[in-house]
């Protein structure tokens, strides 16, 4: 799947970013409707926003809670449920860290999301263009 970079909604910045379509669930419920989850290299794991827990009825504080540091050294709490990710006919099992404060939906990272695909950043092409190729391991 090839998919152009584009602006974050809602954003006041023109700047482009590595976008895709995703949604989560729990096992055997109900999930979210499509949402754009930014592909994020530099992100050790995957990070939602806690109102997308809300959404699929998980509650924050039944998850393992851990203490993170972000790139600006800002330190936060987060809680770690086990959700179903969709991305296109791809359907996976992946543990998610829920922030109240991430600033945006979500950041799909190294680990959880990348093990699932090849991910290829390419700037050459006008706008930018991200591509994401599924890979199963044994």
């Amino acid at each position: 799947m090839r998919v152009p970079y584009r602006p974050y909604p809602g954003s006041p910045h023109p700047h482009l970013y590595p976008l895709i379509r995703v949604s989560v669930g729990k096992k055997h419920a109900q999930r979210t409707r499509p949402f754009e989850a930014m592909v994020d290299s530099g992100a050790a794991d995957c990070m939602f926003h806690q109102s997308i827990a809300d959404a699929i009825g998980i509650k924050l504080d039944s998850g393992r809670k851990e203490h993170r540091t972000g790139i600006s050294g800002a330190r936060g709490d987060v809680w770690v449920h086990l959700v179903q990710l969709y991305v296109g006919l791809d359907l996976f099992p992946i543990e998610v860290a829920f922030s109240p404060d991430l600033p945006l939906a979500a950041l799909l990272g190294r680990s959880g999301f990348f093990e699932h695909y090849r991910i290829t950043f390419d700037p050459a092409p006008t706008p930018p263009e991200l591509e994401i190729e599924r890979i199963y391991r044994a």
